[in-house]
């Protein structure tokens, strides 16, 4: 049977994390796959050492004929993780190894132009060679990106929704806020719209993960939650907010869907269903008026749910498994 590495953050938390465990705990038929952690929490020379052991390990693994996985598929970002995953990628490139390099940044495209052509080029040769292929999140991404890196294939995030034994009514007015805490994801701007909403709608609520405290009685910050919790929020919530100022394709937001829950996220964040509603990023006014019609007429949920039948775990492991078995020929 022929196996697949998953190299990247995936004993961290958020939606690249999710992605690489859902993908190797769902493999294509026919295939097996593991996990190399590239991240540690801590300071900057904890997470040093964990991007070395797995530098480490990956080396020993390609160059062992007893564990050598049949392809390494590395999840990237930009900025930083990109310059540490692209060492990874041209070891695994001399091993003659084949690579699939997995690109999940919301910034990609912005962070390539701020290096130039220099950048842009080093991307591109990468990309190019021999028994590698990057693969993009949605058309919206290739379309950018591939005058930029060269050819991409399209496979979205799959979602898995976790079960909720619990019995819960979907309340009429409450806003949900899922993410880490991290000023481009936008709490506090979440606060200041639904302040706002308040003035219509006097009993909204904003329930938020990522932080623990506020001082707004209306406000519950949560910290972070169980995947049973973040289930039974979904089944209970009236929209879920994605204010962010940068996504790649947020996995939250296919999670909500498939629970029937209306989501609305900013402008600069791509590549979902047509079920999802936008506004402009940082205007409040914008989001007073949208989340508004959003509480006033809610979508029909089998809509919501029937959106995202693309990104069912099913579907999404038989999109691996043609570039996979490609890679192999």
């Amino acid at each position: 049977m022929p196996r697949v590495l998953h190299v990247g953050p995936c004993n961290a938390r958020g939606g690249m994390a999710t992605v690489m465990r859902t993908l190797a705990e769902h493999p294509p038929e026919g295939w097996s796959a593991d996990l190399l952690p590239t991240f540690s929490e801590g300071g900057i020379w904890a997470k040093w050492r964990a991007y070395r052991r797995a530098r480490m390990e990956l080396k020993r693994r390609c160059t062992s004929q007893e564990v050598c996985p049949d392809i390494v598929h590395v999840h990237v970002a930009s900025d930083w993780s990109w310059r540490r995953k692209s060492r990874l990628i041209r070891s695994v490139q001399k091993q003659r190894v084949a690579l699939v390099v997995h690109l999940h940044s919301g910034r990609f495209e912005t962070w390539i132009a701020r290096g130039g052509e220099r950048r842009a080029g080093h991307i591109r040769r990468l990309l190019s060679a021999p028994m590698t292929r990057a693969v993009v999140l949605s058309n919206a991404w290739k379309n950018r990106l591939e005058s930029i890196i060269g050819p991409a294939d399209v496979i979205g995030n799959p979602y898995l929704l976790s079960e909720f034994s619990g019995e819960v009514t979907r309340e009429p007015f409450h806003l949900l806020l899922l993410a880490r805490n991290d000023p481009i994801k936008g709490h506090d701007f979440a606060i200041k719209v639904a302040q706002k909403l308040r003035d219509e709608f006097p009993t909204l609520r904003l329930t938020m993960t990522g932080v623990t405290q506020s001082e707004h009685d209306w406000v519950e910050a949560k910290g972070w939650v169980s995947e049973e919790e973040k289930a039974a929020l979904l089944a209970r919530a009236s929209v879920l907010l994605l204010p962010s100022a940068f996504e790649g394709q947020p996995v939250v937001a296919l999670e909500a869907l498939a629970a029937g829950l209306s989501v609305c996220v900013s402008d600069r964040v791509m590549g979902l269903p047509d079920t999802v509603m936008h506004a402009t990023w940082g205007d409040v006014h914008a989001w007073v008026s949208m989340l508004g019609a959003m509480l006033s007429n809610p979508r029909e949920e089998d809509i919501l749910r029937s959106s995202i039948d693309e990104h069912a775990i099913d579907h999404v492991q038989q999109r691996w498994k043609s570039v996979y078995d490609s890679l192999l020929v």
